[in-house]
């Protein structure tokens, strides 16, 4: 899996995969790539998730959709 983080200045709510639930990832929120979706869009795994991020939906291992336009190798 390769790992990925959440670009500078960059902050919003990412759906989760397969769920209706959503979580608040921030700028620097470490990921693992599990697939990709298509030419733009990834699925990802959170990792270590900030306390803002648990407070808004997310926790560990949560799995979520992400344009590529928002992540950065870490």
């Amino acid at each position: 899996m390769s790992n990925l983080k959440i670009k500078k200045g960059n902050l919003g709510f990412y759906d989760q995969y397969g769920d209706n639930r959503v979580a608040l990832l921030e700028e620097g929120q470490e990921l693992n790539l599990v697939r990709e979706l298509s030419d733009s869009k990834y699925i990802c795994k959170v990792v270590n998730p900030t306390e803002r991020c648990k407070n808004h939906g997310g926790y560990d291992g949560m799995i979520v959709e992400v344009y590529s336009e928002n992540l950065e190798v870490a």
